[in-house]
């Protein structure tokens, strides 16, 4: 008789189409689930053989236009030309469609500025920007069909964070306006919609695993290459976009001036991506891992965002103390050799002096300027937010004050605490739904996790959702692209384990074959 064998390795490849079952490694698929061959054919027939050929042929698009100084006809090219590819990949290949989803928010605020560039003048509200949103409100269309999921236990705590949203939404509507509201509930809510899209394409769980492995190896290799670049000598555009957007926090145009924003925004956003990256790496394998973290770990120390240290520390620690022995002794071997590797960095003056700067202030935390806003904004804040019951609703805080005609809330656009943000917008109410979601999520993340210990990406996952959620003493990361890879850190560990679990039943139930 043939021994069927099942492993729990999550170490898969990529299987053939969105209605295939997938099988693990050394795995035998049942025969009542197997698949005829002429079937699996037409199935291949009907998926994408090269599902990197659109998300290639865009970017490739954009820069011939880009190339031939046709700066407005990329505004409305690109993000056109993002969701058409996005929606291709959201009905034939999920994992395909979320790792382009990241690729845009690595790229697109770097075609926006060489569009600016070759226009000569900068849109203070490009259409480009708008890019990244269309793509990922595709994801709307899975909660509008897939909606019988919301009175699942599995999707309890999305759906506590959803209807603490919309009760701020609707606080938000008579406070802030419309505009203000509709805009600030966006960036709050696709990070969650993300999830669920994850949550009900479970089963594709092992080409989630290549395909964002690959995608958060190869974009940290080429962001921190450029960030690292754009240290040492400012490409043009990136001066002319510094100049303009007028944010002093970033630094000077000059060689050894700015801090390391890369293709992205500004440095913090960066920051939080590039740390999630170097954590999700560790469940990779490859030379290209070792060579993201000789560039990876220098780019981020350039950006100089001391929330994002503490947070990648609080995540290693966490890892070291979850992983096996064989893999804790390679953890700990690979952060020796990084620091062995940037040590002679930090020898050159230009490169050890900002980061120097920044560390001292962490010691002498009384003479730096920043804590001591923060620390007085707590005192003078705190009493406020914990006491307003009802709140002031989305669009009084962040980008979306902006669209408000309420003066008021348009001094709050930078709100330094994300822990005094939630109460203050979502008041007694919403706070109560938004934080028991959270802990609920991130409490089935860590279960799963140690449910499956041999998948390494399991667990990075939750060491990322763990350095994000630390990092809300800060700033707000539980919005937009931060709070995207949140929801991706403590949603990957649980359909991994229903994955396994899932497979492992259908072996098992199959009578053995002679």
């Amino acid at each position: 008789m043939v021994r069927m064998l099942i492993t729990p390795s999550t170490q898969v490849g990529l299987s053939t189409s969105p209605g295939t079952p997938r099988t693990l490694p050394g795995e035998a698929l049942a025969p009542d689930r197997a698949v005829p061959a002429a079937q699996a054919a037409r199935t291949r027939r009907k998926g994408l053989r090269h599902p990197l050929s659109l998300p290639l042929l865009l970017f490739a698009a954009t820069l011939g236009l880009i190339l031939l100084h046709q700066g407005r006809l990329v505004e409305y090219f690109f993000p056109l030309g993002a969701f058409g590819v996005a929606a291709v990949l959201y009905w034939r290949s999920p994992a395909h469609y979320i790792g382009f989803v990241c690729w845009l928010f690595f790229l697109t605020p770097e075609v926006r500025r060489l569009a600016d560039f070759v226009n000569g003048s900068f849109n203070e509200q490009s259409p480009i920007m708008v890019a990244t949103l269309l793509a990922v409100a595709l994801t709307g269309l899975t909660l509008i069909r897939r909606a019988a999921l919301l009175g699942q236990r599995r999707a309890a705590p999305l759906v506590l964070i959803v209807i603490a949203l919309l009760y701020a939404f609707v606080v938000g509507m008579a406070q802030a306006g419309p505009a203000a509201a509709t805009f600030t509930l966006i960036n709050w809510l696709y990070p969650v919609m993300v999830a669920f899209y994850l949550t009900v394409t479970w089963r594709h769980y092992p080409d989630y695993h290549r395909v964002l492995l690959k995608t958060f190896v190869y974009g940290g290799l080429l962001m921190s290459v450029y960030g690292l670049l754009e240290f040492v000598s400012p490409m043009p555009w990136d001066a002319f976009w510094l100049i303009s957007s007028k944010m002093l926090s970033e630094g000077q145009p000059v060689p050894f001036g700015m801090r390391i924003s890369s293709t992205m925004n500004s440095c913090g956003p960066f920051a939080v991506t590039l740390m999630t990256i170097l954590l999700m790496s560790l469940a990779a394998r490859g030379k290209a891992r070792i060579v993201l973290g000789c560039v990876g770990i220098p780019a981020l120390l350039l950006t100089s965002a001391r929330s994002t240290w503490g947070g990648f520390a609080i995540a290693l620690v966490y890892s070291f103390a979850m992983l096996d022995g064989k893999n804790r002794m390679r953890l700990m071997a690979g952060v020796l050799g990084l620091a062995v590797v940037a040590a002679p960095l930090m020898m050159i003056d230009q490169v050890a002096e900002p980061v120097m700067q920044r560390l001292s202030s962490i010691q002498d935390l009384g003479r730096d300027d920043s804590f001591q806003a923060r620390a007085d904004f707590y005192k003078s804040f705190m009493s406020s937010a914990l006491t307003d019951f009802a709140g002031q609703g989305l669009g009084t805080t962040g980008l979306g004050s902006k669209l408000s005609n309420d003066t008021a809330a348009q001094a709050m656009l930078n709100f330094d605490s994300g822990l005094m943000e939630v109460p203050y917008v979502m008041g007694w109410p919403g706070t109560l739904l938004y934080t028991t979601g959270i802990v609920m999520l991130l409490w089935r993340a860590y279960r799963a996790s140690r449910q499956h210990p041999s998948d390494l990406l399991a667990i990075s996952g939750v060491g990322v959702a763990v350095a994000i959620l630390s990092m809300m003493v800060f700033i707000n990361t539980l919005t937009s692209v931060s709070g995207m890879f949140f929801f991706l850190g403590v949603t990957l560990p649980v359909i991994s384990l229903r994955y396994a679990r899932e497979r492992h039943s259908a072996v098992t139930a199959a009578p053995a074959r002679p």
